[in-house]
């Protein structure tokens, strides 16, 4: 019997997969990110999509989960700003070595200009800029001054040289004849209990004028200290040789202005140095430092070079300035600058380029950033009164000095290390990139259990899936086929 109830129809082998592939559901959002759960090392992830979890049990992992990265990007953003302020540590250490080497010990006289080796050209070209003389070129202080001063200063003959006048007065060597020599000034020289003496000494233009230094660099020896102590450094016996002085006000203090400094610095004697008074037995004793600092961000120390002094310092920085700044308003230079600039003649030198120094001194101009590396000596000073004997002593050993004179005059120094270690203070990063990504990883590891590779991962399925959905699709073009069979 044949039934009519039923329409039997053969399927195609194509319609078949076609029916299979609907049977398989395709995968939603949410069975993406439940496989992800399952693979994740994320903290927590896992129990807020469990299916088989009840829902308020997962919304209390889901508190608990974004607590912890509410907590996370917090302490990465804290980290961050921290990284970023370049923050700095300093680490101080003291050095203990067999021998040191002995600094540069730079001396000036407070006194410029000897009165005695002065001149008729120089009172003519510079006794009014020193105060000596006013403007009709007569003694603003007649009583400040001898007798036989006067008295030459009133038979000079001024138009006669104003008349025979020169601007190309050597001002560079008037300064070396009419300064402080050191061969009159020092009486008694022992380094180490040997004795030294002038020759010694190197001299230096200054902005004090004549200035010499024991233990130059040019002179190629570098001293060392191989124990600490007055019995191992430097002692001097001076004469600042009041009766010489001018009354003015560069010349107004009697005694000498003495600067410690490493072989390598120029003496910015005038500036930074110190004062010593006469009449007083003045023990200094000195402790090297070494200063390491950082550059910018972490700070602002400078690592440059300067285009007349192999070593940057604060003190070769302003001087390379206070040069520019005088050679650019008087076409000219001061003789204690460096360069091969012409020195200032006659007039020049005190109408123009002293002026344009003294307002470089007054101002903010020419400020030097610190260097990044730097050595100091510090330096402690003691003093006692000189004892008669002493003076009666030196009075004898220079019979030419006049009677009297040396009680008022006499300086003795003693210049020693302290001890043989120096101290170092060097500024080190505090928080550089490494320390930024171990604390951003510690911080990840204990508020939701992460580690590089499980932001790799994270990465990777982010990746995966955006690519999955941006991914062109195939369109199939099989059509479903059915076949009836004839009635």
């Amino acid at each position: 019997m044949t039934s009519h109830g039923i329409n039997s129809r053969p399927t195609s082998s194509s319609s078949l997969k076609h029916r299979k592939s609907q049977d398989e559901k395709p995968s939603t959002a949410y069975d993406t990110l439940e496989n992800f759960g399952e693979d994740t090392d994320f903290h927590g992830v896992k129990r807020i999509i469990r299916r088989d979890y009840s829902i308020p049990r997962r919304l209390v992992w889901a508190l608990f989960f974004f607590i912890g990265a509410g907590l996370l990007g917090y302490q990465i953003v804290n980290r961050i700003v921290y990284y970023f302020t370049y923050p700095h540590v300093t680490k101080i250490d003291l050095v203990f070595e067999p021998e040191l080497q002995f600094p540069a010990v730079t001396i000036c006289n407070l006194n410029q200009f000897r009165i005695s080796n002065l001149t008729d050209d120089d009172l003519y070209h510079f006794g009014q800029d020193m105060g000596i003389l006013n403007s009709t070129f007569d003694l603003t202080h007649p009583d400040m001054y001898s007798t036989n001063f006067s008295e030459r200063v009133k038979n000079i003959d001024f138009a006669a040289i104003g008349a025979n006048d020169s601007a190309e007065f050597n001002v560079e060597s008037f300064i070396r004849r009419a300064g402080h020599q050191i061969e009159d000034m020092l009486l008694l020289c022992k380094w180490k209990g040997e004795h030294c003496s002038a020759e010694n000494f190197t001299h230096e233009y200054t902005h004090l004028g004549n200035c010499y230094t024991f233990n130059h660099r040019l002179t190629g020896t570098k001293h060392v200290s191989r124990k600490a102590g007055t019995g191992n450094g430097l002692k001097l016996y001076i004469n600042v040789e009041q009766e010489e002085y001018l009354n003015f006000a560069e010349g107004a203090d009697a005694g000498l202005k003495v600067l410690i400094h490493a072989q390598e610095d120029p003496p910015f004697v005038k500036e930074l140095g110190f004062a010593l008074s006469p009449s007083q037995h003045h023990f200094i004793a000195i402790r090297r430092e070494d200063l390491i600092n950082l550059p910018n961000p972490y700070g602002n120390c400078f690592s440059g070079t300067l285009k007349y002094y192999d070593h940057y310092t604060v003190p070769s920085c302003r001087l390379e300035c206070e040069l520019e700044t005088v050679y650019n308003e008087c076409g000219c230079k001061l003789a204690e600058f460096p360069s091969n600039y012409t020195v200032c003649h006659g007039h020049q030198y005190f109408n123009c380029a002293r002026p344009a120094l003294e307002a470089v001194e007054h101002s903010d101009r020419c400020v030097c950033q610190n260097p990044c590396n730097v050595t100091e000596f510090k330096h402690d000073i003691s003093s006692a009164t000189i004892r008669p004997s002493t003076v009666t002593n030196l009075q004898e050993m220079h019979a030419h000095l006049p009677s009297g004179t040396l009680t008022s005059n006499l300086i003795v120094v003693n210049v020693y290390m302290e001890a043989l270690n120096y101290k170092t203070i060097e500024q080190m990063i505090a928080y550089d990139a490494i320390s930024l990504l171990a604390d951003i990883g510690g911080q990840m590891g204990l508020y939701i259990g992460a580690s590089l590779l499980t932001v790799l991962h994270l990465v990777e399925f982010i990746g995966a899936t955006v690519g999955k959905n941006i991914k062109p699709s195939k369109e199939g073009s099989t059509k479903n086929v059915q076949v009836h069979p004839a009635a």
